[in-house]
């Protein structure tokens, strides 16, 4: 009886000394149950004026489908202008100060050539290959479909690509 309450006192006091509930200094954070999370920074989201060309005929509305765009975008800040008819994307387009221009990818090439300097030109593709072959040609492609938060990553991933604007030293 006295060798099974000494077993038993023997097992119990090895599990008190091996739990270690407070360890001293910096230990307490190596503890594996508490570990650390590893997540995205939060991203700082600017004033950006953002044209949007919904042409019925591109990849924009289909990628754009589960997106409310226009709500989306005015949360974090952002200015977004929606066309959707070439006359109307023409005369935004001419009127300049755009940071950035959403447009399918039939559509990318020759905004890219007639957007001003400092304005990035995001282009939405809707396959794995048209994707491939966009990467070669723009910093940052939007894949559709998409959702909210993918969407807004892309937004800012292609705002902080974009160009800066050239100073005057001493001006």
């Amino acid at each position: 009886m006295k060798a099974r309450a000494s077993l038993a006192g023997l097992v119990l006091l090895a599990g008190l000394v091996s739990i270690d509930l407070l360890p001293g200094c910096g230990d307490k954070f190596l503890v594996s149950s508490r570990g650390t999370r590893y997540q995205h920074a939060p991203v700082a989201y600017g004033p950006a004026a953002i044209l949007i060309y919904t042409n019925p005929a591109s990849e924009v509305p289909k990628a754009l489908a589960s997106v409310s765009v226009a709500g989306t975008l005015r949360r974090v800040g952002y200015r977004p202008t929606l066309v959707g008819n070439a006359a109307e994307f023409e005369a935004m387009l001419t009127r300049g100060g755009w940071d950035l221009v959403l447009v399918g990818l039939a559509d990318a090439r020759a905004v890219s050539q007639r957007v001003k300097s400092n304005a990035t030109v995001l282009p939405v593709v809707l396959t794995a290959e048209d994707l491939k072959q966009t990467r070669k040609q723009y910093p940052v492609v939007l894949k559709g479909p998409t959702k909210n938060e993918a969407f807004l990553e892309t937004i800012a991933d292609a705002l902080a690509s974009r160009p800066k604007p050239k100073t005057k030293m001493g001006a």
